[in-house]
């Protein structure tokens, strides 16, 4: 529900309303409440937060100014236990008014964990009866609960009251809020300048955020360009992520990858579906896709290629910081991707996200977190492709995997002969020019020696091969030139993750092999290895 509805919650008889805002747009939300809800019913607003413990009245002078007298003393005073002093003063108290409680939720979290428990049943059960003393009641008094945390309320409060957000503001509104600040910074500002490229910079951010943004990128800019400012404001939203543990890559600049065939194809397949022309032949927007394999095996850069073949923003979750914090905080940061929309989504080990916490081997938080993100695979309309990686799909809830949550599920395992040699090739370029545009210093021969190496190297372990030989020229002096003779002495240096740990990939690859979709085509490349018999005989076709 939208903040606009908080007048009309107040007339259909709720007395106790929820609103959910990010820290920085605190004054901007109590200016809301100030004018559409405080003056238009000729009441008073106060607000009461710890750090306080008492009521302030909160007054604009002007358009930008704000401030906070303290009220009578005799009327609404602190007391030492202040959060309980105010419920009495809200109920006892002559003075009506609307009265908001800053991050109310977060004692009773606080107090949830320690020795003080009781202390916080009491006030949600305190709560619980102010909303129906308040219901009961003729006398103007509202009471509003402004949660600027990503702590929720406990489910018996939730049930009984309604949660508002407040929403990121759209292109159009964006638009003509840069329009109004760039107009108070640069008085020949044309009228019909195109801002887009400054309007898909801001998008992810609140507006004041928006606000600071613009005003650090002007500041930054001797004279006015688009794009340079674009590139300032660009940077404080990256730099505005990172706060949220979200890695926001603007153009994916990333090589492709050798292999996956089949992978590639389906993001091609992809993009067509993104297309207007999809739209109007009623084609749904595409939803994601899991990688499921061993570390190491491309996965995270089949994430970067992804995004670079739909021409869309990247977006990488921290799933480790999605588990450290709660379900609501999962909600924040999805709008804020969707409000970035066309982008590619990147859960990396999300498997990490339904690990259990608890004795009981259940996890209350984990299941808010998985009923979150199931809702919204769901229900999602906007231009968000989500990709996810993982190793071992077991993992995952069933519920997570089942049709329609995602396109597809790849099976990404250890690369094919042919598979190798194109990922060889690709890092042999980056050091010796002898590989680029097509040329190979190799012979057949050589191939297959090497091939017959690296069975089992995983696509990590490849590179790394590459950049040691390299290495290893470059420290005695030499011109880098790889030949097969660099490349098998720094073979031996390396024991492969399937040799570590063959057991668990094995597992790993056995649960996986009849649920996903191969991420390759079979290799019938001349590297390939020879079929044989049961006895290691080769196969003869007739």
């Amino acid at each position: 529900m939208n903040l606009s509805q908080l007048n009309l919650l107040i007339d259909s008889g709720i007395p106790i309303v929820c609103i959910t805002a990010s820290i920085s747009e605190r004054m901007t939300v109590l200016k809301q409440i100030h004018q559409e809800c405080a003056i238009n019913r000729n009441l008073p607003l106060y607000l009461w937060n710890a750090g306080w413990g008492c009521f302030k009245q909160v007054q604009f002078d002007s358009e930008r100014c704000v401030t906070f007298p303290t009220v009578d003393s005799s009327k609404l005073q602190p007391r030492d236990d202040a959060i309980f002093a105010a419920f009495d003063d809200l109920l006892n108290s002559e003075i009506n008014g609307i009265f908001i409680f800053e991050n109310l939720q977060s004692l009773i979290q606080q107090d949830s964990i320690s020795y003080l428990k009781n202390h916080a049943i009491k006030i949600t059960s305190q709560i619980i009866n102010i909303y129906y003393e308040l219901k009961n009641t003729n006398n103007p008094k509202y009471l509003i609960i402004l949660a600027m945390d990503d702590v929720e309320l406990p489910q018996s409060l939730t049930q009984l009251i309604p949660n508002l957000s407040t929403p990121l503001p759209s292109h159009e509104i964006i638009d003509d809020f840069i329009r109004k600040s760039l107009s108070q910074k640069i008085t020949d500002l044309p009228n019909n300048s195109d801002l887009s490229v400054l309007v898909n910079a801001a998008s992810g951010l609140t507006l004041e955020e928006i606000r600071s943004g613009c005003a650090i990128a002007i500041n930054s800019c001797p004279e006015f360009h688009s794009n340079t400012i674009a590139l300032h404001l660009l940077d404080y939203k990256i730099n505005r992520f990172r706060a949220f543990n979200l890695n926001f890559v603007s153009h994916s600049n990333v090589a492709d990858f050798g292999g996956l065939d089949l992978l590639k194809k389906f993001l091609e397949n992809v993009k067509l579906d993104f297309a207007p022309e999809a739209r109007s032949a009623n084609i749904p927007l595409p939803k994601g896709c899991l990688l499921v394999g061993p570390p190491g095996t491309g996965k995270t850069l089949a994430a970067h290629v992804s995004a670079k073949t739909l021409g869309f923003p990247l977006v990488c979750m921290d799933t480790a910081a999605v588990v450290s914090g709660s379900a609501t905080h999962l909600k924040r940061l999805l709008e804020r991707i969707e409000a970035c929309a066309p982008v590619v989504l990147y859960f990396d080990e999300l498997d990490k996200l339904f690990a259990a916490s608890t004795p009981s081997g259940e996890d209350i938080d984990s299941r808010r977190i998985l009923g979150t993100l199931l809702t919204w695979l769901q229900e999602k309309q906007s231009a968000v492709f989500v990709v996810a990686s993982l190793n071992r799909l077991d993992a995952l809830p069933p519920e997570l995997t089942r049709v329609g949550r995602f396109d597809e599920i790849f099976y990404v395992g250890f690369p094919q002969a042919i598979e190798r040699k194109e990922i060889l090739m690709m890092h042999l370029a980056r050091f010796d020019e002898r590989y680029r545009n097509g040329g190979d210093r190799l012979t057949e021969k050589e191939w297959r020696i090497l091939l017959n190496k690296t069975i089992n190297c995983n696509g990590a372990e490849l590179a790394r091969m590459v950049e040691k030989a390299a290495r290893a020229l470059f420290h005695q002096g030499r011109d880098i030139h790889i030949g097969l003779s660099e490349l098998l002495e720094q073979r031996e240096m390396i024991v492969p993750l399937y040799v570590r740990d063959t057991d668990r990939i094995l597992a790993i690859e056995n649960r996986a092999k009849y649920i996903c979709q191969p991420a390759s085509t079979k290799d019938s490349s001349v590297f390939a290895p020879a079929i044989t018999t049961y006895w290691g005989e080769p196969c003869v076709h007739s």
